[in-house]
């Protein structure tokens, strides 16, 4: 039996961890807590003789109760947002997602530079019937440009009212290809026991 069981540096951390995640269902407050313990036990018994510097040690690199409280319900929204077919919903856990490091951030900024280019075909697609010599697919001497004013663009249009399917079916692309990549992204996003364990085995 591991001497460092009933610690009570472990005992007040993992207490402290569960009041933190309080709002969870008591079934699964009690599963990350379990596991966490878990992994701090293996990472103590690589000890030949453990003690409370050890064990602070290793307590202080798997973060604070508050921190790892913060990435596990971040952990839950982005599993949620990795179904969901929704840009709106997705881009809204993304945001939240920023408020934690860099990497949400960056797949923020990608998101948003998907989605965009998906709306701006919709939006040229719903001004075509309007305003048909300003917006379509106008080619001249090797420039391409979709939409222009208040004067046509130069060049030719080469699509005429096909531009209209052409340009929602270009932006569906935009929008379920972004989707799919942030949900392919945020499912390896990562567990939070994969990381503690890493950080706990770094210490």
């Amino acid at each position: 039996m591991n001497p460092m069981t009933s610690n009570p540096l472990i005992e007040s951390y993992f207490a402290a961890l569960a009041a933190q995640l309080s709002d969870l269902q008591q079934a699964k407050r009690d599963e990350v807590v379990r596991e966490l313990r878990a992994h701090l036990f293996d990472r103590l018994e690589q000890i030949n003789v453990p003690t409370d510097d050890d064990c602070r040690t290793v307590l202080k690199a798997m973060g604070t109760p508050e921190e790892i409280a913060r990435q596990y319900r971040m952990e839950l929204l982005l599993n949620r947002s990795a179904w969901r077919i929704s840009p709106w919903s997705v881009l809204r856990t993304l945001f939240r997602w920023t408020l934690t490091g860099i990497q949400g951030y960056i797949v923020f900024v990608l998101a948003m530079l998907g989605y965009t280019l998906g709306a701006s075909f919709y939006v040229t697609a719903l001004l075509k019937p309007f305003f048909p010599h300003n917006v379509g697919v106008f080619v001249s001497e090797g420039c391409l440009n979709l939409a222009h004013f208040p004067e046509p663009p130069p060049g030719a249009e080469i699509l005429g009212a096909y531009y209209v399917p052409v340009a929602v079916f270009v932006g569906f692309l935009f929008t379920l290809g972004t989707t799919l990549a942030i949900r392919f992204v945020v499912r390896r996003f990562g567990k939070l026991k994969q990381k503690v364990a890493g950080m706990a085995a770094a210490a």
